[in-house]
């Protein structure tokens, strides 16, 4: 697809500039000070707008679940004030505490879409932020989405200059390329300049952190509302005029060096045609509330049992083959509690077979034990493919009575290869937003989102997310 300007100066419409060996911190600042948001094409828009549907719907979504409990406890003794709404209720606080608690909410169910580029969920951290910058700031919805399209760049960028090299070290992408991405976002919608931006970036840069030692625990859904309020905390400590070194990102004991052991960092060889990631890798969502490494697996499990008639009592076995990196996180034969359930290869799975679906009634700490799903679990095992690609899968049932099946998937529907369609993002908003609204009010809000577009203030959207009395 043909890409939108990016408006980095000297470069053509639609294409991205080469950085240079010194160069990424204050390109990826020329990057977002120059950008010219009234470029973008209709499919960039469309395609942030969705991020941002999903994102609060996730959010809404997750409200009851024990970590958004923990934040909402908190919000409940933090001072009232006009600052941001949290979601899902009519209370507003400090804006960065209010990036925090929407952004934890909307990655508590691990519900939240993807990108390929960056290796983590940017909408969870982008829209928890910049709505509520917008709505401080009485900016209309467009800007929200101009500034989520130059975040994802931002994240995007440095993100296909790491690789998997910092994934595999443990470092999780949304927490530690959120934040850079929030402040680049957060730095447009205050329209700070190159020089500021840079600091913004030096800023985060000293700001960011995520291990992926919490996967499985509470503090994995921290992450996201985490970068968020840091990536907006270092844009307004750079309006106001703290400074970072000016090459931030690269050169020695630098963001990258220290991430990914890499001091000159430079883009992959196709960067000069890529054009803007929201249109060249674009956004996976999640069709289910779980990993979203497990997802082709879930694809296959689910197309079997639909199509070939395949039964829990039939199987003897059912090997799973995937690319090493996943079965490194992937593989918990006993998850000792929900959030450890929803990185569990044996439990998902069984859990597909079992019911001909996988939603959000599937994980807690009760539902986990049941002796009928923890039995099926005993019979799935794993196998590591290194000729895999990274969300590749291949599932083959042997059967009790000696005969097998078998499929393999490149990767799940939500990809940009595979997408879902607007009515079916929309279905999963509102099944999401009913946890908290009222069925009309939630399609309300959906279309109101979808339309985020033409919204005059940003703040009228947010007030339809509030439950009604």
């Amino acid at each position: 697809m043909a890409g939108a300007a990016d408006g980095a100066p000297g470069a053509a419409p639609g294409k991205t500039q080469t950085v240079g060996v010194a160069g990424l911190t204050a390109s990826i600042a020329q990057l977002v000070s120059s950008f010219d948001g009234a470029t973008l094409e209709a499919a960039a828009l469309t395609r942030a707008t969705h991020g941002v549907l999903d994102a609060i719907g996730v959010a809404l979504a997750g409200i009851d679940e024990p970590v958004s409990k923990v934040m909402l406890g908190y919000a409940a003794e933090l001072p009232a004030q006009d600052g941001a709404t949290i979601w899902g209720s009519a209370r507003k606080v400090a804006l960065t505490e209010a990036a925090l608690i929407n952004g934890t909410l909307a990655h508590a169910l691990d519900y939240d879409d993807m990108n390929r580029s960056m290796l983590g969920h940017p909408s969870s951290v982008l829209t928890a932020a910049l709505l509520p910058l917008a709505e401080s700031l009485q900016l209309p919805g467009r800007k929200v989405l101009e500034a989520y399209v130059i975040g994802l760049e931002a994240m995007a960028r440095v993100g296909r200059i790491f690789g998997m090299k910092a994934y595999d070290r443990s470092w999780h992408p949304t927490a530690v390329l959120g934040v850079l991405g929030v402040a680049a976002g957060a730095s447009y919608l205050l329209r700070l300049n190159a020089a500021q931006t840079i600091n913004a970036l030096g800023i985060a840069a000293s700001e960011a952190s995520g291990i992926k030692k919490n996967f499985g625990a509470m503090m994995k859904s921290v992450h996201a509302g985490s970068a968020a309020r840091k990536g907006i905390w270092a844009a307004q400590f750079a309006q106001r005029g703290l400074a970072a070194d000016a090459a931030a990102l690269e050169g020695k004991f630098g963001f990258c060096d220290m991430f990914n052991e890499m001091q000159e960092p430079q883009e992959p060889a196709d960067a000069a045609t890529r054009g803007l990631d929201i249109m060249a890798a674009g956004l996976v969502f999640k069709q289910y509330p779980c990993c979203g490494g497990l997802h082709t697996l879930l694809d296959i499990m689910l197309d079997l049992r639909a199509k070939q008639g395949l039964q829990a009592a039939d199987v003897a076995e059912i090997e799973c083959r995937l690319h090493p990196q996943k079965v490194a996180y992937l593989d918990r034969p006993a998850p000792g509690e929900n959030l450890a359930a929803k990185f569990s290869v044996q439990y998902c799975v069984a859990v597909a077979l079992l019911n001909g679906k996988v939603g959000l009634a599937d994980f807690n700490d009760t539902i986990i034990f049941d002796v009928t799903r923890r039995a099926l679990m005993q019979k799935v095992r794993i196998t590591a493919r290194e000729d895999f690609g990274s969300f590749e899968s291949e599932i083959v049932v042997r059967k009790n009575d000696g005969s097998a099946l078998s499929a393999r998937m490149l990767e799940a529907r939500g990809s940009i290869r595979n997408p879902l369609s607007e009515a079916e993002l929309l279905a999963k908003f509102e099944d999401c937003a009913s946890v908290v609204l009222q069925p009309a009010q939630a399609a309300e809000a959906g279309a109101a989102l979808l339309a985020i577009d033409s919204a005059p203030v940003v703040a009228h959207v947010i007030e339809l997310l509030c439950p009604r009395s």
